[in-house]
């Protein structure tokens, strides 16, 4: 344990301008956006793993367990977690990506951001960032919401340009802060963007919000990705998620409320309109739903209750 922590690379490929993108599944990416989207993005380029942490070395396996998998075979295979970098070509820009996607590292932080950054630095990246997702007060209608937070003044002019306002959270935090502040220290510009999530759909994929995680990206450092699939997707979770919850009266009238409070009601997407145009908040349409008298809304438990139910249907019918 002595020993300085490293991340080995079996190549480094010649990358153009290329950006550090990380996701690390745990604390800071709760509702797995940050994950989604960058598994979205190996599954769609030529990605190619150029290595991985020793698991021994920053995992603790009754916290993060390894994973017993049955093939077809009748055969069973132990899969280890892992912290893997890839090599993401984008031939559609200018610039390329780096990818590193895995579970949140328990152990040895400061030397596992020592050694993400030895090895970003080597393989030539210019920026580092961080995208993770946490479950909110928000709905899953209208535009989702964003916060960021950045690790120089140059980046976090560059959020605030997009509007994409900070988050005042403080307290116990996760390895991206630990990250960031390694960042800090070297001199390399970084930034965390975290997608709020709707806080009565847990169990579920959110492509909405992997979306819009990749969409910021794209206009904050002028990437460009292949998003059909996944806009797809996003279309599709929006209006599935909206018939199922409308098969419950008294949450559905919660859902249309929180939009009107979170300026989730319209459905303009100015994020779509081109390089660095600023993120705003959607105007309520002039037919919002009326604010529900406290007696008409479901108590806590009636919520909960009924989000486990609509959680167990949805996964019978899939």
């Amino acid at each position: 344990m002595g020993q300085r922590l490293e991340l080995p690379l079996a190549t480094c490929p010649e990358l153009r301008a290329p950006v550090l993108l990380a996701a690390f599944a745990g604390w800071g990416d709760g509702a797995m956006a940050g994950t989604n989207a960058l598994q979205y993005l190996l599954s769609k380029h030529q990605a190619q793993r150029l290595g991985g942490f020793d698991p021994d070395e920053i995992y603790v396996y009754t916290t993060t367990r390894p994973v017993t998998l049955r093939r077809e075979n009748g055969e069973r295979e132990l899969v280890w977690p892992s912290l893997e970098l890839y090599a993401c070509p984008l031939p559609a820009g200018k610039q390329d990506a780096l990818l590193l996607l895995g579970p949140e590292p328990n152990l040895r932080w400061r030397g596992c951001a020592r050694a993400i950054l030895d090895a970003a630095i080597r393989c030539k990246a210019r920026v580092v960032i961080v995208l993770g997702s946490y479950w909110d007060r928000v709905t899953h209608l209208g535009r989702p919401l964003l916060t960021a937070r950045a690790a120089d003044h140059i980046t976090r002019d560059a959020l605030i340009a997009l509007r994409l306002p900070e988050s005042g959270y403080q307290g116990p935090t996760g390895f991206t802060s630990a990250l960031l502040e390694a960042c800090a220290q070297r001199g390399l510009p970084a930034a965390g963007i975290s997608a709020r999530a709707p806080h009565y759909a847990q169990g579920i994929a959110h492509p909405k919000l992997a979306l819009a995680l990749l969409e910021t990206v794209q206009r904050l450092l002028g990437l460009r990705f292949d998003l059909a699939e996944l806009e797809g997707a996003s279309r599709e979770y929006e209006r599935l998620l909206t018939q199922r919850l409308q098969q419950e009266p008294r949450l559905w009238r919660y859902v249309q409320q929180l939009a009107a409070e979170q300026g989730q009601a319209g459905e303009v997407d100015d994020l779509a309109r081109g390089p660095w145009q600023k993120i705003v908040a959607a105007s309520p349409t002039t037919e919002q739903p009326a604010p529900a008298a406290e007696s008409d809304l479901p108590s806590g438990q009636e919520l909960v209750e009924a989000v486990e139910e609509f959680l167990r249907r949805s996964g019978r019918e899939r």
